[in-house]
Protein backbone atom coordinates (compact mmCIF):
# COMPACT_ATOMS: atom_id res chain seq x y z
CA UNK A 1 0.00 0.00 0.00
CA UNK A 2 1.54 3.20 -1.32
CA UNK A 3 -1.17 5.82 -1.49
CA UNK A 4 -4.71 7.25 -0.42
CA UNK A 5 -6.42 4.74 -3.11
CA UNK A 6 -5.13 1.62 -1.67
CA UNK A 7 -5.78 2.62 1.85
CA UNK A 8 -9.88 3.40 0.74
CA UNK A 9 -9.13 0.16 -1.63
CA UNK A 10 -8.43 -2.30 1.53
CA UNK A 11 -10.49 -1.06 3.75
CA UNK A 12 -13.89 -1.31 1.71
CA UNK A 13 -12.53 -4.87 1.12
CA UNK A 14 -12.07 -5.97 4.58
CA UNK A 15 -15.50 -3.76 5.45
CA UNK A 16 -17.39 -5.59 3.21
CA UNK A 17 -16.27 -8.94 5.52
CA UNK A 18 -19.22 -9.87 7.18
CA UNK A 19 -18.39 -9.84 11.12
CA UNK A 20 -15.50 -7.11 10.56
CA UNK A 21 -16.29 -4.25 13.01
CA UNK A 22 -13.66 -1.88 12.42
CA UNK A 23 -10.46 -1.66 9.42
CA UNK A 24 -7.14 0.52 10.44
CA UNK A 25 -5.36 1.38 6.90
CA UNK A 26 -2.26 3.07 7.93
CA UNK A 27 -0.59 3.69 4.46
CA UNK A 28 3.21 5.19 6.03
CA UNK A 29 3.34 1.79 7.80
CA UNK A 30 1.60 -0.03 4.91
CA UNK A 31 0.15 -1.74 7.66
CA UNK A 32 -3.79 -2.96 8.59
CA UNK A 33 -4.97 -3.51 11.54
CA UNK A 34 -8.95 -5.42 11.85
CA UNK A 35 -11.27 -5.60 14.73
CA UNK A 36 -13.87 -8.59 13.87
CA UNK A 37 -16.07 -11.34 15.64
CA UNK A 38 -14.42 -14.88 15.58
CA UNK A 39 -18.01 -16.56 15.27
CA UNK A 40 -18.59 -14.93 11.96
CA UNK A 41 -15.36 -14.70 10.18
CA UNK A 42 -11.68 -15.07 10.83
CA UNK A 43 -8.23 -13.74 9.69
CA UNK A 44 -7.69 -16.75 7.14
CA UNK A 45 -11.04 -15.27 5.02
CA UNK A 46 -9.30 -11.84 5.53
CA UNK A 47 -5.80 -12.53 4.17
CA UNK A 48 -7.44 -14.36 1.48
CA UNK A 49 -9.68 -11.28 0.33
CA UNK A 50 -6.87 -9.41 0.42
CA UNK A 51 -4.29 -11.84 -1.42
CA UNK A 52 -7.17 -12.35 -3.92
CA UNK A 53 -6.85 -8.07 -4.77
CA UNK A 54 -3.58 -8.47 -5.25
CA UNK A 55 -1.84 -7.78 -1.72
CA UNK A 56 0.94 -9.99 -0.77
CA UNK A 57 3.36 -10.17 2.18
CA UNK A 58 0.25 -10.18 4.57
CA UNK A 59 0.85 -10.94 8.13
CA UNK A 60 -1.53 -11.79 10.34
CA UNK A 61 -1.93 -8.72 13.16
CA UNK A 62 -5.94 -8.71 13.68
CA UNK A 63 -7.84 -8.67 16.81
CA UNK A 64 -10.85 -11.25 17.28
CA UNK A 65 -13.60 -10.67 19.90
Amino acid sequence: MICRYCKDTVTMLITSINGVSHVNVNVPERTVNVTYDSRITDAHVIRMTLLEAGYKNIRESVNAF
